[in-house]
């Protein structure tokens, strides 16, 4: 076998000749008029069956040999375009010659009377016109002002959707009733990874409409044939219908309001956009009225009505009943599985991602969806193609460029890093505030409270199957409490960084809106996106400013964000993926609803860090500069003596302060070098700057937490 570059051909009766080179002939054991197989170089021949097409030596010179000349029909029926790489082989098949062809009139039906002049016309005409005809391919016949337009539904052959024409070939012009149940809608989509059984709920839908053989055992039955698919932004709903109009339908129709529909016993499909879709606050549109009449002229017809949103609810209520959009399949945000599968289809056989990348990728990409993964690929080809030309200088203007050999471009794990970070799910889209860069390395101390954020995070990530056997269910939240400046904020976005999954971060005040039912709806708009993204991580810093007790002095505006809250957390929607982190420097204020099991499961104190962890954050800070020993003024060899025993002098006289005062102390020593004009920090900035830092947690201030906590744990 080998692969050929498809190029157009000017023919008309030879329209099923695929040409070739003389050269090409030989190697593939072929001669002119012998039967040959053809198909997609990325189609499997098991799944898209094989087709049949005849050899034929290219006449004229200058033609290469990896050219095969095809005709503008033969592309349309077997689904390749030019440009297309095709692989032929010589077939053990021969094209059996027609004894009677089946045709289906398209468009307006014609008087059955005149259905024996239409045959006896077609038997002169078609045979002189075509040396093959193929089940699906559409044949206008003309006499003077009258033309009739008719597709092949069968060539007579057993087993074969190609056959040759002949002087004896019969012709038979089938029914309304008969073009209907013969005509097969092909829903086989490619190149959409990840969606077989919604692929496959719709060949049944599809397959109901066009032929409801379950009405010969109930008289009253009624197909569906209205489908909504919904789904998230991105999903592929879009290319799903696109792929459903290329499928064999008689007619297709794009809906616009006044657009008339001409029933027909030839199966069609209307498409009705979003626009048309969408609810209205005052009732019923007069565009949803025209829907419903749309479906009232429809009904017993062989048509199939498909509309799409992001979901359901988002239609208006009075066309989802059985008679208008009974069926909705959703395109949901893909796995991590249905991720590789859709990388793959867009991959296809260039190898400038090599499968163990691909399936990095798949595994790094939560809450993407086919849109976003095309993207991604996409930039990740584009800076790989950078990287690789870049080292290699441009070519002058009078080189000759036609013999340069193309570098090899193979993406590595720094251009999907890269990537990553350029390309973000649509889901996270308006809400997504940046990707967390931190560390556990970067926080010192808390490494009890570090493995127990990580285990709540990763265990159902990792061990799923190992915690379903001991019936044990994922913790849906954690509340980190304590005085302010003690790290709960960068602990949430370790969390995330670690974790590598996506991050929702949230103030409480930020939710609080002055019109009624804003900030409910706002609440429940995060928790969408999360879900949809997931897994995910959300971040309510400031909580309280959302969840107070109820019957407080400022709860009242606050109660309906509150029972939005709870219900999210703990309602009938089970949230999965998703895992909420809150923090606030005031739990006394919380409602205690919030603190039960099943919501925040956890209750966490962030208080002060030890001397432990103080010396670690100092460790951290001036590991990163230029550090020298107050013994050592001038920077020489002893640059960096001393670093351990100046830590621990440090982490003392830091006693009380806040991670955030710590750090802040290690700010202003570096403004006392950068004001003498040195580049190194001596022992004595260090001093100034744990000076010159207040101390704002007070021991007042601690007795309440620990007070609170007491009253939690009772």
């Amino acid at each position: 076998m080998s692969a050929f570059v498809v190029r157009p051909s000017n023919t008309d009766r030879d329209a099923f000749r695929v040409k070739l080179t003389a050269v090409s002939m030989l190697s593939l054991k072929l001669k002119s008029g012998d039967t040959c197989e053809i198909r997609k170089v990325e189609d499997d021949d098991l799944q898209h069956g094989k087709k049949l097409a005849i050899a034929w030596e290219a006449s004229g010179a200058g033609m290469s040999d990896k050219i095969v000349q095809t005709s503008k029909l033969l592309q349309e029926v077997y689904g390749v375009k030019l440009g297309d790489k095709i692989i032929i082989a010589r077939s053990s098949q021969s094209l059996q010659s027609a004894d009677r062809i089946s045709l289906g009139h398209r468009g307006n039906l014609i008087n059955q009377n005149d259905v024996p002049f239409w045959e006896r016309y077609a038997e002169k005409y078609v045979s002189s016109a075509n040396e093959c005809l193929v089940i699906g391919q559409k044949l206008q016949l003309k006499i003077g002002d009258e033309m009739a337009e008719f597709v092949v539904k069968d060539v007579g052959v057993a087993d074969a959707v190609i056959a040759r024409v002949t002087n004896n070939t019969k012709f038979r012009i089938s029914s309304g009733n008969e073009a209907a149940q013969a005509r097969k809608i092909d829903f086989q989509p490619r190149h959409m990874g990840g969606l077989d059984k919604q692929i496959e709920q719709l060949r049944k839908i599809v397959g109901r409409v066009c032929k409801p053989a379950v009405k010969q055992h109930l008289k009253s039955y009624q197909p569906k044939q209205g489908v909504l698919l919904y789904g998230a932004k991105g999903t592929g709903k879009t290319a799903f219908i696109t792929a459903l109009a290329e499928s064999g339908w008689s007619n297709v129709v794009d809906w616009k309001p006044g657009t008339q529909i001409r029933t027909s016993s030839e199966p069609q499909l209307i498409i009705i956009r979003p626009t048309y879709l969408s609810r209205t606050p005052g009732g019923q549109s007069t565009i949803t009225n025209e829907l419903q009449t749309l479906f009232a002229q429809i009904s017993n017809t062989p048509t199939l009505v498909v509309g799409e949103a992001q979901h359901p609810n988002d239609i208006d209520q009075s066309l989802r009943v059985r008679s208008k959009f009974s069926a909705e399949i959703e395109l949901p945000i893909p796995s991590a599985q249905q991720r590789k599968e859709i990388l793959l289809a867009i991959r296809g056989d260039d190898q400038c991602l090599d499968d163990a990348l691909l399936q990095q990728m798949a595994d790094r990409t939560h809450g993407y969806v086919g849109d976003d993964l095309y993207s991604l690929l996409c930039e990740t080809v584009e800076l790989t193609y950078e990287r690789t030309t870049s080292t290699s200088s441009a070519p002058s203007v009078a080189q000759d460029t036609t013999d340069e050999i193309e570098p090899v471009v193979k993406a590595t794990d720094a251009d999907l890093n890269a990537a990553l970070q350029q390309i973000r799910p649509s889901a996270l889209q308006e809400i997504f505030l940046e990707t967390p860069n931190v560390r556990w390395s970067d926080i010192g101390g808390q490494h009890e409270i570090k493995q127990q954020l990580h285990n709540a995070v990763d265990r159902p990530l990792r061990h799923a199957d190992r915690m379903a056997k001991l019936s044990l269910k994922p913790k849906k939240g954690v509340l980190l409490y304590g005085p302010p400046g003690c790290s709960k904020t960068l602990l949430v976005r370790a969390l995330a960084t670690e974790a590598g999954l996506n991050f929702l971060a949230v103030k409480g005040a930020e939710l609080i809106s002055m019109y009624v039912g804003e900030s409910e709806r706002a609440t429940r708009e995060v928790f969408r996106k999360a879900r949809a993204a997931s897994p995910s991580i959300i971040f309510f810093d400031e909580i309280d400013a959302i969840a107070s007790t109820r019957g407080g002095s400022d709860s009242g505006s606050n109660l309906n964000v509150l029972t939005t809250l709870l219900n999210e957390m703990d309602g009938f929607e089970e949230l999965r993926g998703v895992f909420v982190v809150a923090a606030t420097n005031k739990p006394q204020n919380i409602d205690p609803a919030l603190m039960r099991p099943g919501r925040f499961d956890n209750v966490v104190y962030i208080g002060p860090p030890d001397f432990e962890a103080r010396k670690e954050i100092f460790r951290n800070r001036l590991s990163k500069v230029q550090y020298v020993h107050s013994e050592d003024p001038d920077g020489g060899a002893g640059a960096g003596v001393g670093l351990e025993s100046d830590t621990k002098e440090f982490a003392l006289a830091t006693k009380g302060f806040s991670g955030a005062e710590v750090v802040a102390s290690l700010e202003t020593a570096m403004e006392c070098a950068f004001d003498n004009d040195r580049d190194y920090v001596i022992a004595d900035d260090v001093r100034r700057g744990i000076e010159r830092t207040p101390k704002r947690i007070t021991r007042e201030m601690l007795e309440e937490f620990e007070a609170w906590n007491a009253e939690l744990m009772r």
